[in-house]
């Protein structure tokens, strides 16, 4: 217990300050919702589809005042501005964007976005929609005065048309720096071409010609074909011409009139079909102009200067003749057509319908020019006489060369017969004058043979004696002579018969010696008595 008695000592604590942490935490919440609420409700800036948005610099410094000779008076910091202040003041491109005052260049695309509402304004504006038959031209707000003669800005500073065109789509262009100008683009239908004029480019190189090279102020040499175009009026200027075919009909008042040879005054109608060359339209087009001004200024002249020069060599008369008049309409489309070549206009033809002499001379002409006629028919007939002759005696020539052809025909078929006889009987006796050379030429051949075989089997007998003789000879020659070799033989053949017969006792041969020696001795005693 304390001092105090029972009553339990507390410590003081200020009325009311349990309440100023909440309070605090409360205030806190409250400024975040405020400042939330501010950021979403006031500074946010929903930037939504087709939609673009340009801040405005509200605060800042201005422009430098020596820059003003050169760029003017300028709200838009464009790129080339910025970029000039940049190096005037050593401040950096951002630092310039973002700290002197005017129209920022940029865009912002879709988004959302919290721009400062005290140093920006935000302006949303809805992107360009160029449609598909149609083009869009960019005018520039700022940037200097275009220098004269150029009606384009063709460098990034220049202030006026931009060169080019906004092609049929979107386009996110900044409306507080440019304009938008729309054009219709330029349908070139088929049978034209369109022949374009630079308003603005470099001067011509050639002076006093009609057309200029590509890129020079003027006329180009160069057309567009047909189908869509789509270009910048303030750049360039496109004119439709026709080139197809044209017909002009030179009737009534229309008519050529020139005098004949004779004094006599002639009307001729006829029809002119024509068209502009497709390599010089552009070059016909600046010197004589549309369709109209070259039929005045080009081929109605020069066919009635040409129908009175040739129909001047003419008289009256033989304007009626369709010779004549051929002959004229052929000159007079060859001189138009040379003429017109050279200003660069084709003449596809040039028809004489009508050739028309005076009227007091019209009919006299006509009985003469029937009686010409009657006169040319006497002859056709004459000469249609002359030519059934000329038939008849070619039909007879015929008929007898006919009769010439089957004789002379039947006199070759016998000859050709006869020649063939020959030829075969010709053929025959070579045929067997062949054959008995072949059989001489055998036959000859077959001689030699046995002369060759005789003459080898006389050689061989020859030899074989000359082997024989021979020995006989080397014999002979030994003994000395035939007679010595003979008895040599003789006796060497008969002495062994000799000698068995002496030898031999018996026989008649023995009988014969006994008869001779009885006898020999028969004698001798005779004799001794």
């Amino acid at each position: 217990m304390s001092e105090f008695g029972d009553a339990t000592v507390r410590p003081s604590i200020p009325r009311g300050g349990i309440s100023l942490v909440p309070a605090a935490i409360g205030a806190i919440i409250v400024l975040i919702v405020l400042v939330g609420a501010v950021f979403w409700f006031i500074i946010r800036v929903e930037v939504r589809a087709n939609e673009i948005l340009v801040l405005v610099n509200k605060t800042g410094k201005n422009v430098p005042a020596e820059l003003a000779d050169e760029f003017g008076d300028q709200v838009v910091l464009y790129p080339e501005l910025v970029k000039a202040i940049a190096a005037r003041t050593g401040e950096t491109e951002e630092e310039v964007r973002s700290g002197y005052k005017g129209i920022r260049y940029e865009k912002l695309k879709e988004g959302r976005y919290f721009p400062n509402p005290y140093s920006f304004k935000s302006v949303k504006m809805g992107a360009v929609n160029i449609d598909q038959n149609e083009m869009g031209v960019l005018i520039r707000r700022f940037g200097k005065p275009l220098p004269f003669p150029k009606t384009v800005a063709t460098e990034p500073d220049e202030r006026g048309p931009v060169k080019g065109n906004l092609m049929p789509g979107r386009h996110n262009v900044n409306l507080l720096a440019h304009d938008v100008q729309r054009f219709p683009s330029v349908q070139i239908p088929e049978g034209h071409v369109g022949v374009v004029t630079l308003l603005s480019g470099d001067d011509p190189q050639e002076k006093n010609t009609y057309t200029v090279a590509p890129g020079e102020k003027g006329v180009q040499q160069e057309t567009l074909p047909p189908g869509l175009e789509y270009y910048n009026p303030y750049l360039q200027q496109i004119d439709l011409v026709d080139v197809r075919s044209h017909k002009y009909d030179m009737l009534g008042d229309g008519a050529i009139f020139f005098p004949s040879n004779d004094s006599f005054t002639i009307r001729i109608e006829g029809t002119i079909e024509w068209a502009i060359h497709p390599d010089r339209v552009a070059e016909v087009t600046v010197a004589y102009g549309d369709g109209e001004d070259i039929l005045d200024k080009v081929i109605l002249p020069n066919a009635r200067s040409i129908s009175r020069i040739q129909g001047s060599k003419l008289r009256a008369g033989e304007f009626i003749s369709g010779k004549t008049r051929t002959a004229f309409q052929e000159r007079l489309l060859e001189e138009l057509k040379r003429e017109c070549r050279l200003r660069g206009i084709v003449i596809k033809a040039a028809l004489v319908r009508d050739i028309l002499p005076p009227a007091e001379i019209a009919a006299l002409i006509s009985q003469r020019e029937q009686a010409d006629q009657e006169m040319d028919r006497s002859k056709n007939r004459m000469e249609e006489a002359k030519s059934e002759a000329k038939l008849v005696v070619q039909r007879e020539m015929q008929e007898q060369n006919r009769y010439l052809g089957d004789a002379r025909r039947q006199v070759v078929t016998v000859t050709k017969e006869a020649e063939q006889r020959k030829t075969v009987a010709v053929t025959k006796a070579r045929r067997e004058l062949e054959v008995a050379k072949l059989a001489l030429e055998a036959a000859e051949k077959e001689a030699s043979a046995i002369r060759s075989r005789g003459q080898a089997e006389g050689n061989v007998i020859l030899f074989e004696y000359k082997a024989k003789a021979e020995p006989l000879a080397m014999a002979v020659e030994a003994f000395g002579d035939g007679v010595t070799y003979a008895q040599q033989f003789f006796f060497r053949r008969v002495a062994p018969s000799i000698r068995s017969i002496v030898s031999n006792t018996e026989g008649p041969f023995a009988d014969t010696l006994k008869q001779l020696q009885t006898f020999e001795n028969g004698t001798q005693q005779g004799g001794g008595q």
